[in-house]
């Protein structure tokens, strides 16, 4: 496993409300040369209900020049639910359909756990690179069972471009908190990789030595990791755009996700 790489009405979902989701929180390593998952994303609160106001969303682009938007985390929302329901009204992207790498995110309740999470070190374009993990991420992490339809309104999802890629002098050259890390280490045959986004090593309170040998651990690296050994890694460092949105922050933007969850379409069979 590689690193590369981060049901139906409103009765039924209150239930679930009570449910928390089985999903164990860790760091993970690599599955294919340009997929990975992320480790556990440590956000404190989910938003209220009815809380929040279109323009309450479009607040949160607080940035103009950036490119990561919150309209894509809205596409992500749109993606998911088309996939369960029937004639849902998946609006087209209205952001950049530049090319990045890029992962997407899902938590889900109010501890915000993790629930699934990949992405790509592949430039995408974003229309399709975006509708691609959105879905990959919910239905195909391999440490989840798939998102269900009862699971949507309990979710929350971020969207992390990844630029300004630097290959580093050593495995301690970049910073806890502004850096993400891939590192690449030969062994044998083999290549062992891993890779954490930004937020990752801050969250989680580790030392850059304490990032590296969780890295190692989890690209499938065995046995004391000396000195030479980590001397021995390759490092590139990296920054992301990072934009997040709960489920009642997306509810706002659309009269029809309530309708749907009420409903008033029908559920696609095993969602598809």
């Amino acid at each position: 496993r590689s690193h590369y790489f981060i049901q139906s009405n409103l009765r039924c979902m209150e239930g679930a409300k009570k449910r928390e989701s089985a999903s164990a929180v860790s760091p993970c390593a690599t599955r294919k040369k340009h997929r990975s998952s992320e480790a556990d994303c440590n956000i404190s609160q989910s938003s209220q209900a009815g809380k929040h106001t279109i323009e309450g969303v479009k607040a949160m682009d607080k940035n103009a020049n950036k490119v990561a938007t919150t309209d894509m985390c809205i596409y992500c929302f749109d993606t998911l639910m088309s996939h369960f329901f029937k004639k849902f009204e998946k609006a087209s992207p209205t952001f950049t359909n530049d090319s990045y790498p890029l992962f997407v995110t899902w938590q889900i309740g109010s501890a915000r756990r993790l629930r699934g999470c990949i992405g790509t070190f592949s430039s995408l374009s974003l229309h399709k690179g975006i509708k691609e993990y959105a879905l990959t991420s919910a239905m195909s992490d391999s440490r989840f069972s798939p998102v269900s339809k009862d699971e949507i309104s309990r979710l929350c999802v971020s969207v992390s471009l990844l630029v300004d890629f630097q290959d580093a002098d050593n495995y301690l050259d970049w910073t806890v908190g502004l850096h993400g890390i891939k590192i690449e280490l030969n062994q044998g045959n083999s290549t062992r990789t891993a890779t954490y986004l930004p937020e990752v090593a801050l969250e989680a309170g580790w030392s850059k030595e304490e990032t590296i040998e969780s890295l190692l651990k989890k690209a499938g690296v065995k046995g004391h990791f000396t000195q030479s050994l980590k001397d021995s890694i390759k490092l590139t460092r990296y920054r992301s755009e990072k934009v997040k949105m709960t489920f009642e922050e997306y509810a706002a933007t659309k009269k029809t996700v309530r309708e749907v969850l009420n409903g008033c379409y029908v559920p696609l069979s095993n969602g598809h």
